[in-house]
Parts: structure tokens; sequence; C-alpha cells
């Protein structure tokens, strides 16, 4: 059969290699519109031709948030930026940094910006809010750099953070034709923005932010400071929102309405929502009179103009919400709640409602902008919304202020279990094999999500990944010590599908130190197993040797026997990553006879089921220690057992690395022919699991088989196919890829 490379993509052109069973290549385009899928283009193909599964290419991109509709007065700030930006440097990365107080308007000035510029920047917008003026301090420079890296390749697995920075520079600038605009959102200093700046030339990026930067002046950023709205401006929102009759009517209220709101568009914004709840009210019914029992004027004497502004502004849309309904809670608590954002699900958990029922209090509050729309309709969240920093602040002193005796207790421990019930069918959902642990909710949702399968799981999990941290911190935080170590628990199946490091090392090592307070082993040993793992993924095998002896040590007093022989088979594996087989196989032989021993002594069908699979992964990992020892008869026996144990139960993506290892295991015993055609099943079936890992791994094995055989050229199409998966997602096996390349006469 012939190899022919994935082919696929948006472009105009897509290039696919046809290797001949006789020798040869040879370079076929395929031009016209965009197609996906497998293609092949060929006068006459003599022998079989083998196509392999095309690997997608993302979408581009396209993070910025809606404009309003309102978005008035800032037409001459925009053309005088866009004008500046034409002038900046093409060889470099432009900066533009909007600043002003918070409620000015910088977010959707920076935002309709690059909406204007959007067709300059092929390669993608992307928006992170930096968060530089919460309580719980700013985002992780690794959560931000994660995201964007896998906007552009979902499939890249950074093995450190200095890797990570250096990747994401190596995606934006290897290709000079697509640049990409940024929008980050409410830095609070300069070195925030200089981490995350892309590589290459002609990329944008705005930064809005409450301080000047001046620091950024340096690298040529442009420096623009908002002012407040005059009486034209106002005028001109009012009559955008509100209509020209109506403002007409009242000509002297838009000098007060300036003078109250200071000028801030996001002061303005709230009192037209009231206004226009009540088309028969005056305009100055907003600028005067009292909320509660105090004057307007006297409201915040501690605070600036502006701020007082803001805050009283947002006191009256508070204060407008009726109380009979659930609204007012709602604001309340999802300003308490560690969360970066929120939606429909999220909030009847934590507030105690139906979803339907959230979902209508939310738009209520978006209608009145105490809320914004981060999407109107995000995959498995539905519509997404966040508080601005000022009605974040505003929300928790109302939660301060009114909340009933231990409200902020229920709303951390429901939005805790929250996270911590959904994440745990999603564990369920893509790891079934996974170690159970106890699981102690004090408010399981109500309505609790359904994953129909292990995709839409994940999915769940991708989706609310920048929530996950933070929400494990205030677990933490607030000492709920067993719903912290087994929330971190929980998420091992993202964990183990990202490969984000920065969330796996945060969130075990706070798991760890929780597990312990609890005196919980079996939690202890848990998350040292995992964290082993992660150092493993990430190359430091001394410190992941280590670990797994610890977890062997504590399994060792505590009896544990799983434990143990997970540990021994951790130990194993990772000697033989480091080229150490004999080492391995001692560990491994005693993992497998342990592991056969607690199948066979297991009550229950479900644990029998999981011992046996175990028992498969660690023949896995046996076999290619003795193919390593020479031993290719036995690496066979081992590997054919592991395979049929892993397709019964099933395993897809395990069964096919197993095939992958027969086929190297068959070739090095001398019988050529049924290692390339394993070798090639092999192929076929990693493709079908959509692992980019063993599709490019798999690809690798097949090219040392056909190599031996004197099929170079093959063996280069197979390298290269795998130097370009692995250049998506791991630059450690690429690198040895190419050495595999450089190798070849």
């Amino acid at each position: 059969m012939t190899p022919v490379s994935p082919a696929g993509g948006d472009g105009p052109a897509t290039a696919t290699r046809l290797s001949s069973a006789l020798g040869g290549t040879t370079e076929n385009t395929i031009s016209g519109g965009a197609f996906h899928g497998p293609a092949v283009q060929a006068g006459a193909i003599h022998g079989g031709v083998h196509v392999y599964e095309a690997i997608v290419n993302p979408p581009i991109p396209r993070q910025l948030l809606p404009v309003p509709a309102a978005f008035t007065d800032r037409i001459e700030t925009l053309d005088a930026l866009a004008e500046r930006i034409t002038a900046l440097p093409d060889y470099a990365v432009g900066i533009v940094v909007v600043t002003g107080k918070s409620g000015i308007g910088k977010t959707f000035v920076a935002n309709r910006l690059l909406h204007n510029l959007a067709s300059q920047y092929t390669g993608g917008q992307l928006y992170a809010d930096l968060r530089g003026y919460t309580a719980e301090g700013p985002a992780c420079t690794d959560e931000v750099l994660s995201r964007f890296l896998r906007s552009l390749r979902p499939g890249a697995q950074p093995t450190s953070v200095d890797e990570l920075a250096a990747w994401w520079r190596s995606a934006t600038a290897e290709d000079p034709g697509r640049r990409v605009s940024l929008l980050l959102d409410s830095a609070r200093d300069a070195s925030q923005v200089r981490a995350l700046l892309p590589g290459g030339s002609g990329h944008l990026v705005v930064v809005t932010s409450q301080d000047q930067l001046n620091e950024l002046a340096p690298d040529g950023a442009v420096l623009h400071e908002l002012e407040p709205f005059g009486e034209d401006a106002t005028r001109q929102l009012l009559t955008r929102c509100l209509g020209e009759q109506r403002v007409a009517r009242e000509p002297g209220a838009i000098a007060e309405i300036t003078r109250r709101s200071a000028g801030f568009p996001m002061a303005i914004a709230l009192m037209v929502t009231q206004l226009a709840a009540r088309p028969a009210r005056s305009l100055t019914d907003v600028t005067c009179g009292p909320v509660g029992s105090r004057s307007a004027d006297n409201l915040h004497p501690l605070l600036t103009l502006q701020e007082t502004a803001v805050t009283t502004a947002l006191d009256r849309a508070y204060s407008s919400l009726p109380r009979d309904t659930p609204a007012p809670a709602i604001y309340r608590r999802m300003g308490a709640a560690s969360v970066v954002d929120f939606d429909p699900p999220m909030a009847a958990a934590v507030c105690d409602l139906t979803h339907a029922d959230a979902a209508r209090e939310l738009e209520r509050l978006r209608d009145l902008q105490l809320i914004q729309a981060v999407s109107d309709e995000e995959p498995f969240r539905g519509p997404v919304y966040r508080l601005h920093d000022e009605a974040r602040a505003h929300a928790r002193s109302r939660a301060t202020a009114e909340a009933t005796v231990g409200e902020a207790e229920e709303t951390l421990r429901r939005c805790t279990d929250f996270f911590l019930f959904n994440a745990s069918s999603a564990e369920q959902a893509v790891t079934p094999h996974h170690r159970p642990l106890e699981r102690s909710y004090l408010y399981p949702p109500a309505e609790p999500l359904h994953f129909g399968d292990a995709d839409s799981a994940l999915a769940w999990l991708d989706a609310q990944q920048h929530n996950l941290l933070p929400a494990i911190r205030a677990a933490a935080a607030g000492d709920l010590d067993a719903s912290t170590w087994q929330l971190a628990h929980a998420i091992w199946p993202y964990l183990r599908s990202s490969h984000n490091y920065q969330l796996w090392s945060e969130s075990h090592d706070l798991g760890l130190q929780a597990a312990r307070r609890c005196g919980n082993r079996p939690a202890e040993i848990e998350m040292l197993n995992t964290w082993g793992v992660a150092l493993r993924g990430i190359g430091r095998f001394e410190d992941a040797a280590r670990t797994f002896n610890a977890v062997l040590d504590l399994a060792l007093a505590a009896q544990d026997r799983r434990a143990e022989s997970q540990a021994r088979h951790e130990i194993g594996a990772t000697h033989v990553y480091t080229g150490l087989p004999a080492q391995a196989e001692q560990f491994l032989l005693l993992a497998r006879e342990q592991r056969a021993e607690l199948a066979r002594t297991s009550d229950s069908e479900r644990d029998r089921a999981t011992y046996t699979r175990a028992v498969a992964i660690t023949n896995v990992c046996l076999g290619q220690a003795q193919l390593a020892r020479g031993r290719a008869i036995e690496a066979i026996e081992t590997l054919a057992a592991a395979r049929t144990t892993l397709l019964n139960v099933p395993d897809p993506l395990d069964a096919a690395r197993a095939l992958a290892w027969l086929a190297r295991a068959h070739a090095a015993g001398g019988d050529s022919a049924k290692g390339e055609e394993y070798g090639r099943r092999a192929v076929d079936e990693c493709d079908a699991t959509r692992s980019a890992r063993w599709s490019a791994h798999s690809r690798e094995l097949l090219g040392h088989t056909v190599l031996e055989t004197g099929q170079t050229d093959l063996a280069r199409i197979l390298y290269e196919e795998a130097v370009g998966i692995y250049a998506g997602v791991s630059r450690r096996d690429e690198e040895r890829v190419r050495r595999h390349l450089q190798k070849l006469p």
C-alpha cells in the first residue's frame, strides 16, 4: 500500500504526496476552493493507496467581545488611533495602551478598534482579561499563554513555563502572512504585557489599564488616555438609546446627567437602562433624589467624583431590582464567587434556582447593565456573563452589607460543589478507570449536567478551565480541605488531555496539602501519583521517580495493594522512558503480578475489569522493556496479550498503542512484512482515536520498521509526517524525530 500524507485545510491549494509502492515520490496539487478531509489526486496509481486521516486545522480564533449598538462619540479617538497604528513600523509588534479610570469605556474603545481592523489580522483576534485590579489578583501569565496557544494549536502540550512562552512566540512567528491582534484587558503593569507579546512582526497588541504604563513607551507603544464624555457625547448617547424626541424635551437635563455621571459612559449607561424601562419618566429623575435614606451627593464621601458617579449609578441600578425576584441575590452571590465568568447552570447551583429561572434573572441583570455578556451562546455552557471590575466590587459590598448569616459560606460551598459534582461526572465519562475516591457534597446541583459522551465531558472541562483554579484556590482559602483535594482529583481527565501544567502544579500542590490536613492517605497517594505523571510528562524523570518512590513507601505503609501496584508500574514506566529497561522490567513484572492477583480476588465486576485493564497497560510497558533488551519473541507474546485485553475492554487508544509496539516487536524478531502490516494498521487506529501524539508516534515507529528494510524514501515521508504532527503537540518529540531525519542518507 502507498502512504498519502494528511490533506485538508481552508486554503486555496493543498499539496498531497504520493509515494508509489515501487519507490519515488509524485507531487500533486489540488486547487480551487476550500475542502476538508483526505484527498488523492492522481492520473494513475499502481498498487494500493493508503490514506491517512486528515489533521484538521483549528478555526481562526475570533475572541473579541461584541460591540454594543449604542457605541458612540469615540469615533475621532478610533480614527486617531488607527492612523497612529498605520504609522507603526511593520518590523515590530505594535502596542497600543488605552488608559483611564474604571468605567470610562477603555474596553469598549479597544474592542471596537480591533473590530475595525479585523481584516488586517488574518491570523485571528485573541482576548484575555488580565484581571489586574481584582481582589483575587491578576491572571497567571501561564494561564493566558496556554489559552492563547491552544487557540492557535489545540493539541500543543508544552512541558515547562519557558517552553510555553517560546512556543507561543514560535506559533505567532512561523507564518508572516497571518498576523494576529490581541486585546489584553485590564493590565496592571508592563511586565504582564511583555510576557504575552507574540513573536514575529506586524502583530498588534491593544492593552487597557487604569495606569499609564509609561514603561511601555520605550517599546514604541502608543499611549492614549481616554477623557470623560462632554455634554455633546452624553446627548448623542442618550439620543441613540432613548430617542431624539425624548431627549429634546429636556435639553437642560443633559448637563446635569453629565455632571452626575462625571462623564463616565458606564454611569450613563446605567442611568439609561432605568430611563428606558420607564418611558414616561423625566430624565432628571435619575440625577436627583435619595437612594435608600441618603442623598445621592453624599452616598460615598470617601470616593473620588468619578468613583462616586459609577458607584452611585450601580446603587441605583441595584435598587431598581425587584426585591421579590432572585436577581439581587444572584448579583451579590456571583460577585462574591471566585470565578472569572459564569453561566446559567453555575448561577442556578450557587443560588438554588432552576436553570431556566437563573437564565431569566441573568438576562434581567444584563438588561440593567449590572453584568456583561461575554458570549451569547457558548458550547456546553449557553450564554456566559462576567462582572465589570467596578460591578464586582459593588456586588461584594452589597453582599457584605445585606447577606444573611452564613450566606458567604453557603455561596462558597455551593460554587465549589457545582464544580466538584460536574467535574466528577466528567471524570467518570472520560476516565472510568480512574481510581474512585470519596466525594462529599453539601449542596449537590439540583439540575446536574449530563454528558452524553467523553467528548462532551472534556469540552465542558475545557470551557471551564479558567474557572477551575480559582475554584480550587477559593476552596483552599475557605478551609474546605476535602473539597480542595476532591476537586483537584476530579479534574484529572482535563489535565491528562490538556497538559495544562500550571493548573496541574498548583491544583496538586493545594490538593496534596489539603489531603494531608484531612489525614486522608488514599487522597495523598493519588495527589502524589498524578503529580508524578506530570513530572514525567515535562521530562523531569528523576523528580518523577522520587515522587513514585514516595508513593510506593506510603502504599506499603498503608497496605494499599492497588496503590502499591500503581507505583511500581509508574516507576517501571519511568525507567522505560529513561532508557533503563533492566530496571524497568523488575518493577513492571511485580506490578503485573500484583494487578493480576487483584483482578482474581476482586468481588466487584467493575474492579475486576479495572485490574484486568491495568495488567494490559503494564504489559504494554513491559513489552517495550523486553524489546529494548533484545527479547523480541517475549515482547511479541506480552504485547499480543495486552492488545487482546485492550480490544475487549474496550480501550481503543491503548489497544492501538499496543499494536504499534507489537509491530516493532515483529520487525525486530525478523518478520518485517508483519511488522510493516501491523505498523500501518496501528497508524490507522491511532488516527481514528484522534490522539495527535500517537498519530505521530505510530508513524515514527513505522518509519523505523520500513527504514530497516531499505525503504528510505518511505521512512522519510513517515518521519516528516510525524514531525508535522509533533510540531503541534510536543517540541521534545519533534526534535527527536528531526534527528532521525538528519541521519537518513
